[in-house]
């Protein structure tokens, strides 16, 4: 649920960034939905995703200023460097990566694009990871991941917007229910200097408030709308 006074200073915020001529951060929003075995809509929700890893600010400022890692193995306040879902850093100074895979996951991966847990655990930038990945699969706590699309892109003139549209579809075909308490974006793209090579990290997870409740049978979607401001130089 959206809090309607966090919105307003969210609206403030975007209004000071076009006058100051400075780019407005990226937002997120996150659809939920919960329809049982029968289709039947039991759940639905949107809230606002407060949670840009380092990973994702490392990322932005590595593409801006065309920078690599430093050439130092960690990842921290002060390093610029990436963490990589599996845990490996990312630090050499040519590491820069590419967009690759983006968001696209094929059917029954979840290694890139939505995922979802079932871990509450209080955010933190340097989380590389969902706290407890629900696994894709039917047996007990697992969720049959379906196939993710490249994000879909429109342009509203009114308020000069633009925003990318990402859907993904989980179904609960194990015997017991399952609360999702914690999504997540996972990131596929690839580096030069590591030989080309595939890598995956997390560029945001947000601990969900309320958590999820999809039983034996249900499907949930999640959608998250990322979007940004281009007010400051779309005149």
């Amino acid at each position: 649920m959206l809090n309607q006074i966090e919105e307003a200073r969210h609206a403030e915020l975007k209004k000071m960034c076009a006058e100051l001529k400075v780019p407005a951060p990226p937002e997120i929003f996150i659809n939920l939905e919960v329809r049982d075995k029968d289709g039947k809509v039991t759940f639905k929700d949107k809230q606002r995703g407060h949670s840009w890893t380092r990973n994702f600010y490392n990322y932005v400022f590595s593409v801006a200023g065309a920078t690599g890692g430093g050439g130092v193995n960690t990842f921290n306040a002060g390093y610029m460097a990436m963490k990589e879902t599996g845990g490996t850093v990312m630090y050499d100074a040519s590491y820069l990566p590419r967009v690759n895979l983006g968001y696209t996951a094929g059917a029954g991966d979840a290694a890139y694009g939505i995922v979802v847990g079932t871990s509450d655990t209080a955010f933190s930038a340097n989380h590389h990871t969902l706290q407890a990945l629900i696994a894709h699969g039917t047996g007990s706590g697992q969720f049959s991941y379906q196939a993710q699309a490249a994000g879909s892109k429109a342009y509203t003139a009114g308020t000069k917007t633009w925003k990318s549209t990402l859907t993904r579809i989980f179904n609960n075909n194990s015997e017991g229910s399952i609360t999702v308490k914690e999504t997540g974006l996972y990131y596929g793209g690839a580096s030069p200097f590591y030989n080309n090579s595939n890598m995956k990290w997390m560029n945001e997870r947000t601990v969900l408030s309320p958590a999820v409740a999809v039983a034996v049978g249900a499907q949930l979607t999640v959608t998250y709308e990322i979007s940004m401001d281009f007010s400051a130089i779309d005149t």
